[in-house]
């Protein structure tokens, strides 16, 4: 059940194998939630070391322990060495850190993918959606409920993988969710991650910087600190760095992360004019127009006419985060089907033969490549899993 990328590298680990599979999507067409992360530029994966790479999945000690013995299994060279070698289409690693397939868009792989699967029999079913499910007796067979466009039926599998996707990009919560709870399977409510973040910005700042960046800036919150660029909104601020570390609260922005105070005071001081700090400031500090917004309506008058007070504050801007922007416009959720519930290859251990993966489960990670990354490897996992009772059930 689901055509993502969890789905989809499920049915290619379990049809290499020889085993029939059917892939049953919900919506009238395949790949959705890949199509829109792919639709400005498909990044697939990140080249942080193994060891930084799996501290970056969130979710409880269960899931980041699962991430960290998983990644050794199907790295990020896995998966990049799939869509080369398998799917014939170029990546290649921005400067970012980040990998991209070349072409920049999801729509030529999702295409690649379907017809490969299709090629070695796998079956596609759409408007097909999962309304139940259950395990037999003996746990020998699964039965799946569905509502489809010519009304329900039930059909019986060797064993199922559910991939039914978190709640981003979605205007109403997912309905497996009722599902689930009712079947005494825990659910994290789903909240939203990797989105902007509301800030009461000072009227004069927005009408200065309104959908500008802050570039070469550092933010800190109380979940780290992240380098990069941020964009201020109308409703407040957008970018990789918030996407990382955002959470509600105080943050901090230092706008020369690479200079200590010190450093920024000695840039702040050659000038032979009788400038004012704050102007000083934008002179020799190179700031972007939003930079040099923020430092002015974020400081007060006494920081802006004291040399040594500007700089601390040009290295220690202080906001408040609010709540987070809706679910609807996040780009990956937090929460969902806890860790607690399943076996360490993702089966249920109340509903034999039924396996889960993809952002179903309740774990999280910041944009970069490594959302796509973690749901190929829940994918692989949970096929693995599959394989493995098909094959202890058969002797």
């Amino acid at each position: 059940m689901g055509s993502g990328p969890a789905g989809l590298m499920a049915a290619t680990v379990l049809s290499d194998a020889g085993v029939p599979v059917t892939v049953f999507e919900r919506r009238p067409g395949l790949g959705r939630k890949l199509l829109v992360a792919g639709s400005s530029g498909l990044n697939i994966t990140h080249d942080l070391p193994p060891e930084e790479f799996a501290s970056v999945y969130r979710g409880g000690e269960a899931a980041r322990s699962f991430f960290r013995s998983r990644l050794s299994e199907f790295p990020p060279e896995r998966w990049i060495r799939f869509i080369e070698e398998r799917m014939g289409l170029e990546t290649f690693l921005g400067t970012s850190g980040r990998y991209f397939v070349r072409e920049m868009k999801a729509s030529n792989l999702l295409k690649s993918w379907t017809a490969k699967l299709q090629e070695k029999g796998v079956a596609f079913e759409t408007k097909a959606e999962l309304r139940d499910f259950a395990t037999g007796a003996d746990g020998g067979q699964v039965v799946l409920g569905f509502e489809t466009s010519d009304g329900a039926r039930e059909e019986r599998f060797r064993a199922a993988g559910l991939f039914l996707g978190g709640a981003s990009w979605e205007d109403e919560s997912p309905r497996w969710i009722d599902r689930f709870v009712s079947r005494g399977i825990s659910v994290r409510p789903f909240e939203p991650s990797n989105c902007g973040y509301h800030v009461r910005w000072p009227a004069k700042l927005l009408e200065e910087a309104t959908r500008l960046p802050v570039k070469n800036m550092e933010i800190e919150t109380r979940l780290g600190r992240k380098a990069g660029e941020i964009l201020i909104t109308e409703y407040g601020v957008e970018g990789t760095p918030i996407y990382f570390v955002g959470c509600p609260g105080v943050a901090r922005i230092d706008l020369k992360p690479t200079l200590s105070v010190e450093e920024v005071l000695r840039q702040l001081r050659p000038a032979k004019e009788n400038l004012s700090p704050i102007r000083r400031a934008k002179r020799n500090l190179n700031l972007t127009p939003a930079g040099e917004a923020l430092l002015f309506h974020c400081s007060s008058a006494e920081d802006r006419a004291d040399l040594e007070k500007l700089a601390f504050r040009v290295k220690n801007i202080g906001i408040e985060l609010k709540e987070p922007r809706p679910l609807s416009e996040a780009i990956s959720s937090s929460g969902g089907v806890e860790f607690s519930n399943l076996t360490g290859d993702l089966m249920l251990r109340n509903h034999p033969g039924v396996f889960l993966g993809g952002e179903m489960l309740d774990w999280d990670a910041p944009t970069g490549g490594f959302l796509i990354q973690g749901c190929v490897l829940t994918g692989a996992a949970a096929a693995e899993g599959i394989l493995t009772r098909l094959k202890t059930r058969s002797v």
